[in-house]
């Protein structure tokens, strides 16, 4: 099993309109689309082209939030979300994966949160990227990574001219604590041997059109003795009003003890990692409005300084129309040039949900809404 990254954040936590209201807000988004892969290059084998009609662009989902007036200023919150596949039906259909899920407090202190959390790196991945973490374009695909953490506990701070603070920790990111000892084959099933546990802090920047993110986490697994990844990871926008550019930064070590159960394929796009975890992922992206119009590019690279000839880049190109403010036609290509011993993968999702990368060369079109 691969190690995951994550630091938290909490989805929509910043937006007055959930907190505004006192009953329930239905919300949500669906995409539908036609998607095509192909190409080998690098430690990619040769396969057969895939084509797909699925969701491109964006997550498929529904949520609920709302807020609780307590007075004095202090309001209760919650937000209930669930992802669904709208091209599958039976088994493969329904409401079938719990996205982020929360209870907290919100007022003049900040907000605390409990629950399943977005995460925050992977929340800075979609904030800099022109193509967000969806879509070929996505650049969250080319490094270990997922979305969410279980048993997490965030605060995020008020803000202050433009500056506000995240702090959160996990007792476990994956399952429920004392759940992983089947996939660490080094521990005994018993206590809380196997948990992945996280902490992490966030500073954020916003004020005009200068947007910047600096994040620090790091991870140890209880029972693994000196277990422990850690990853810093910067980014940073500017809206110049005829084009947005934006770019990230990212570092990830780990120590020689840092692999789950002595898994040697912690990286997700190369060969066997060895004892050490050692990669800079980097990106640049622009935006150009055209009216109702976009148009997307990016340009990233993997630098893996575990393993040789297993660094990779990738090309981004995309545009949006927006039919409405809620619906936007979408079109972007991709490709991965990899080195000889480095194996990504196009996926449209950028939490690497497994057994969806597929080629090295992307196209994909469709339609989403969101309501």
């Amino acid at each position: 099993m691969q190690k995951k990254l994550i630091a938290l954040a909490v989805a929509a936590v910043t937006s007055g309109a959930a907190f505004a209201q006192s009953n329930v807000t239905i919300y949500g988004t669906i995409d539908m689309g036609y998607l095509y892969r192909s190409g080998d290059n690098g430690a990619v084998a040769a396969n057969q082209s895939r084509h797909a009609l699925q969701s491109n662009s964006a997550e498929s989902m529904i949520g609920f939030k709302g807020a609780e007036d307590l007075g004095g200023g202090l309001k209760a919150i919650f937000d209930i979300a669930y992802r669904f596949n709208p091209d599958l039906v039976g088994a493969g259909g329904g409401l079938n994966q719990a996205a982020h899920q929360y209870v907290g407090l919100t007022g003049g202190f900040g907000t605390a949160v409990i629950g399943g959390l977005n995460g925050l790196r992977y929340g800075i991945y979609g904030k800099y990227s022109p193509f967000g973490n969806y879509s070929v374009g996505n650049f969250a695909s080319m490094t270990t990574q997922y979305d969410r953490a279980a048993n997490a506990v965030a605060y995020i701070s008020p803000a202050f001219s433009g500056f506000t603070v995240i702090v959160a920790y996990a007792t476990n990111t994956q399952t429920q604590e004392g759940g992983l000892a089947g996939i660490h084959t080094g521990l005994a099933a018993e206590g809380n041997n196997g948990d992945d546990r996280l902490y992490s802090i966030n500073a954020i920047y916003a004020k005009g059109p200068l947007s910047i993110d600096l994040d620090y986490e790091t991870t140890t697994t209880v029972g693994m003795g000196n277990s422990r990844l850690y990853v810093a990871t910067a980014g940073a926008s500017y809206d110049f009003g005829v084009v947005k550019i934006s770019g990230l930064y990212d570092i990830i070590n780990g120590e020689p003890d840092s692999l789950i159960g002595g898994n040697t394929t912690l990286d997700i796009g190369g060969v066997g990692a060895g004892n050490e975890y050692d990669r800079r992922n980097w990106m640049i992206g622009a935006s150009v409005p055209f009216g109702k119009t976009s148009i997307l590019a990016s340009y990233g690279r993997v630098e893996d300084k575990t393993l040789s000839d297993a660094d990779a880049s990738k090309w981004s190109i995309g545009a949006r129309y927006a039919l409405s403010k809620r619906t936007t036609l979408y079109a972007d290509y991709a490709y991965i040039d990899n080195d000889t011993n480095a194996a990504y993968m196009i996926n449209p999702m950028g939490s690497n949900p497994a057994g969806t990368s597929a080629g090295v060369n992307g196209f994909d079109m469709g339609i989403r809404h969101t309501f």
